[in-house]
């Protein structure tokens, strides 16, 4: 069945291959800049990020992908970030560098505007060889390879609105020209232009305990739009549970906090109402690692 299933999705590739390049990730209560490049140098600056997320985790060759990134505030109206991503569902790897530069522009005393802007190069490659791995099967050496596409600009455009208790934004990602070439194939990708739009409002239920609802609406080229609703309640200012909700039937519970000054840890996990419980679930794991913060010359806070 499997063969069956890889068979199908090797036709379909014969002249173009087009994705969702952009891995999705949660985890945004604690580490914004995963949700818009424009938050660089914001909210938890100085602070190295490691993501683990798997997707489809009852199905073998569900995706996986990997994140590591840095921001910081670089100037009062400068902030500078970096994102490594790696990407791989079965058969299909692709890797994303980038970095993103922020402006700051103050509108007035109460409302500020935050552009970023984030370039850098994209690689897409597939194991062939992963298909053919039945002994018994006639092996066709024209496909039996590790393709790699050629490396590939990338970059995307963000902007932030912010006043008082309000954030809102807009992103638009995998802006590329043209399309990536293979090396030894015929093969070519072309990545789905996406966009995604948020807004939340901080809520103060006392001093120590905030509630912040987040919406989400993703969407993009052959991508239905999709709208999520994640409110997250904070204690403290150092611990947080999160639910979510998003179209599709998916439900989402997630718990973190800073379990020590420059230490932070979140895990969420999503299943859909149309499978079975504990199957196809996502599962993603993030830390925080303040630098600084470990050194003893700062203070770990998520807002």
């Amino acid at each position: 069945m499997k063969r069956i299933v890889y068979f199908s999705v090797l036709m379909m590739l014969t002249t173009t291959l087009s994705a969702q390049q952009f891995p999705f990730m949660e985890g945004y209560t604690m580490n914004p800049f995963g949700l818009s490049p424009a938050f660089a140098g914001i909210t938890n600056s100085k602070t190295v990020f490691v993501d683990y997320r798997s997707d489809w985790s009852g199905l073998d060759g569900g995706p996986l992908t990997y994140q590591l990134s840095y921001n910081d505030k670089l100037n009062e109206k400068v902030g500078l970030g970096g994102r490594f991503i790696y990407d791989k569902t079965d058969i299909f790897k692709q890797t994303l560098l980038l970095g993103t530069y922020t402006y700051e522009v103050k509108i007035s005393r109460k409302h500020t505007l935050n552009f970023g802007l984030s370039a850098g190069f994209f690689r897409n490659s597939i194991d062939f060889a992963k298909y053919y791995n039945d002994p018994d099967f006639m092996i066709d050496q024209a496909l039996y390879s590790y393709e790699k596409s050629k490396i590939k600009f990338a970059s995307d455009v963000s902007v932030l609105y912010r006043t008082g208790p309000v954030k809102a934004g807009i992103l638009f990602s995998n802006i590329m020209f043209g399309t990536a070439k293979y090396r030894n194939t015929a093969l070519s990708y072309k990545p789905l232009k996406n966009y995604l739009v948020h807004a939340s409002y901080m809520y103060e239920l006392s001093d120590k305990w905030l509630i912040e609802p987040t919406v989400i609406v993703r969407g993009g080229q052959s991508v239905p739009a999709q709208l999520e609703i994640a409110p997250a309640v904070t204690w403290n200012s150092r611990f947080w549970g999160t639910a979510l909700y998003r179209t599709g039937g998916v439900f989402g519970v997630g718990l973190g906090g800073a379990v020590m000054d420059g230490l932070m840890l979140n895990y969420s996990y999503n299943m859909s109402s149309n499978v079975a419980i504990s199957t196809f679930g996502s599962h993603q794991l993030t830390l925080g690692i303040g630098i600084f913060n470990l050194l003893g010359k700062g203070k770990v806070t998520t807002k």
